[in-house]
């Protein structure tokens, strides 16, 4: 077994403070007792954050080394790619709880959602690339595979979903895990003095609260019926 470097253990402990698998709302979720509306209204948030962040991507790229940049453009090129768009991986859940996927697509995000997606854009073009790759690819993506992999047996077992609607948790447990760890290893051949580990901690933890926040937007609207639109 390979040990884990000491940043990456700190990186880990900072998102585990509020990782999302650990939320409310997961909690529910992985109980089969989340409604309808709220696994919709879920997949109704993820598709405009990532709609609203896939240029992150490429701005992070711009400042970043040349083979961060093929690595970004490659994720990028992954969640867009035209024979398998990854929105519309998202949209098929959404559809398959009730979501008109047009709808969708002609409406907006919370301000919880529009809250963090304008915070992850502000990091990404104009924080230094070990932050914004922090913040994007630890913070946040890296928190696929413990988050989907609690939901997925209640989706199955409790929800009785087809396989093909909950195709964005089982794609993502396995795409995720790659990408994160691609993530972790960059920052342990990049981030080598303690001001940027330091950097890197204080960012993938500030992205780890922010998601948190808005799991709690989705859960408060959609669940709880706090209307927050």
């Amino acid at each position: 077994m390979t040990t884990k470097s000491a940043l990456r253990q700190r990186l880990e402990a900072a998102v585990l403070e509020r990782h999302c698998a650990h939320h409310p709302m997961t909690d529910k979720w992985v109980e089969g007792k989340l409604g309808t509306a709220a696994m919709a209204g879920w997949a109704i948030e993820h598709y405009h954050w990532i709609s609203n962040i896939l240029g992150a991507l490429l701005r992070i790229a711009s400042n970043a080394p040349l083979a961060v940049q093929r690595e970004l453009l490659e994720g990028y090129l992954e969640e867009t790619d035209p024979n398998h768009p990854h929105l519309d991986v998202v949209l098929k859940f959404a559809r398959a709880n009730g979501a008109d996927p047009a709808e969708v697509k002609r409406g907006r995000g919370l301000p919880t959602t529009e809250a963090w997606a304008a915070w992850l854009n502000r990091v990404a073009g104009e924080e230094p690339y070990i932050a914004a790759i922090a913040a994007i690819n630890i913070g946040t993506e890296s928190q696929s595979p413990m988050l989907y992999g609690r939901v997925l047996p209640a989706l199955r077992e409790s929800y009785r979903f087809k396989e093909e609607e909950i195709e964005h948790f089982w794609l993502h447990v396995e795409a995720d895990t790659e990408h994160g760890d691609h993530a972790f290893d960059f920052l342990d051949r990049h981030a080598t003095t303690p001001e940027l580990q330091d950097m890197a901690v204080h960012w993938a933890r500030e992205s780890a609260r922010m998601r948190w926040f808005y799991f709690d937007g989705i859960y408060l609207h959609y669940e709880m019926g706090y209307k927050l639109r």
